[in-house]
């Protein structure tokens, strides 16, 4: 694997601690694919990440990319960026996983934002329940110009 930056390296630390407060085990699998996005610092796409494995050395099958996946988001490390159908890490700044986050994407540079506001989740659901539609989950998307990309 490579090497990573300093903060990097930090951020893939505290990231391990909280799967260990958490009771589970950041494997080599799970710990290369941090890692990738970590590195990525934007959304990627699973087989981008499969084939960002591959190329340090790692036989994986899709398979295994999404579960390692699915396992991330289960533990609130990740996000699904749905609307790019990529991954993201997930904002440090909070401890609980069933936070509700607005994932902002910027169209010119593909970068995103999180924005914890557990309010709008709550009054979306409220707002959603009383039309007759139970709320499962919420996952909300924006897309707008980030102000790097607007100062070019």
């Amino acid at each position: 694997m490579a090497a990573l930056r300093n903060s990097d390296s930090s951020r893939l630390t505290r990231l391990e601690k909280r799967l260990v407060e958490k009771g589970v085990r950041l494997t080599p699998l799970r710990r290369l694919v941090l890692s990738i996005l970590i590195e990525a610092e934007a959304p990627i796409k699973a087989y981008d990440l499969l084939e960002s494995a591959r190329s340090r050395g790692q036989r994986l099958t899709p398979t295994s990319i999404y579960r390692v996946l699915d396992f991330l988001q289960e533990s609130g490390l990740i996000h699904r960026v749905n609307s790019l159908n990529a991954f993201v890490l997930c904002n440090d700044s909070h401890r609980e996983s069933s936070h509700h986050p607005v994932i902002v994407v910027c169209p010119g540079c593909g970068k995103t934002t999180e924005i914890n506001d557990a309010a709008l989740a709550e009054n979306l659901s409220a707002s959603l329940v009383a039309l007759g539609h139970p709320v499962e989950m919420v996952s909300i998307e924006v897309h707008g110009v980030c102000p790097i990309c607007l100062g070019k």
